[in-house]
């Protein structure tokens, strides 16, 4: 009788252990992804040496837009942090755009296309440094969660410095567009009359899932290793990437939306594009380029991108 106890005690301690081990294996993945996707990185210029032709244009234009006259702002996030902004003034009550970058870029080698249209229409421009990125404070990217709300600041801000009746576009490409869409369901100034996302994503969530598919393969490996993540950036991040949904936050917003996507796009696949346009309750358009990959519908087309972008603005200022 003895023995037998003595065996399932054994036994209990084995499971014990076996479990404690998938445990702490598990939030060693957890923390290890969340690190990996979320924790501010040193962000290097690309090097202009090995450059293509294409590439260097937009460096060398990029340097030129830091270096020219701007004004530096600084806001606080809701959360606290200090966000930064460099604001390029072309003419006094002109429509004021607000521009978002990628994950692990920088304001200025994403916005040439925007710059170069602002500038030739004597449009304002305010390039934004995200959280966790450049300039800006913090030391975690919450991938669109706080970013939506970041987003609402700075329109709060352009709002509150140059009066209602300056009209407001919000704009980015890559994140920077999922931002931008993230945040249309938020209380936005009446101010704000356009929203432009270019090659944006419908969550981390999915961009997740496409990023780990062709290491683990079958649907249900990648489904789990998201639930992984986002376990990690609950615990160790405190936020849940639930919480950033593009199609949810179009499907409730009042506000004009155009969608602009590469059909050749595989970090951000055009499908994306599609079902945040089919989920948009508000007046809406979609731009696809052909044969573009993922940010590259400027470089794919510039003169048909600048017509779209500058007749979608021209639309929506309010007469």
């Amino acid at each position: 009788m003895y023995g037998n106890c003595g065996d399932e005690n054994m036994c209990n301690l084995i499971i014990l252990l076996i479990l404690s081990i998938g445990i702490l294996a598990l939030l060693g993945i957890s923390k290890y992804s969340f690190q990996k996707a979320c924790l501010r990185r040193e962000i290097r210029w690309p090097d202009l040496g090995i450059a293509d032709d294409w590439q260097y244009e937009i460096l060398t234009e990029a340097y030129k837009i830091k270096n020219e006259p701007n004004r530096k702002i600084t806001i606080t996030a809701s959360d606290g942090v200090q966000l930064v902004g460099h604001y390029y003034e072309r003419k006094k009550n002109a429509p004021v755009i607000i521009f978002f970058h990628g994950l692990w870029g920088n304001c200025y080698t994403y916005s040439v296309p925007i710059y170069r249209i602002t500038e030739e229409k004597e449009w304002n421009l305010l390039l934004v440094s995200l959280r966790a990125h450049d300039e800006s404070g913090g030391d975690v990217s919450t991938l669109g969660v706080l970013e939506r709300y970041d987003c609402r600041e700075w329109a709060n801000w352009v709002d509150s410095e140059f009066g209602e009746q300056v009209p407001i576009f919000l704009m980015g490409i890559s994140m920077g567009g999922a931002v931008a869409v993230m945040s249309s369901d938020l209380e936005l100034p009446e101010s704000v009359c356009g929203i432009i996302d270019d090659a944006g994503f419908t969550s981390p969530l999915e961009m997740i899932k496409i990023g780990s598919k062709e290491k683990l393969r079958f649907e249900l490996l990648t489904d789990l290793f998201a639930r992984i993540v986002n376990a990690g950036t609950k615990i160790w991040g405190r936020f849940d990437l639930k919480e950033a949904n593009a199609c949810a936050a179009v499907s409730k917003t009042s506000v004009p939306v155009l969608i602009i996507h590469g059909d050749k796009d595989k970090k951000a696949p055009v499908s994306m594009g599609y079902k945040i346009y089919n989920s948009c309750k508000s007046e809406r358009e979609l731009y696809i380029v052909s044969e573009a990959g993922h940010t590259e519908c400027y470089r794919t087309d510039p003169e048909k991108y600048k017509m779209i972008v500058s007749e979608f603005i021209e639309k929506h200022i309010p007469r």
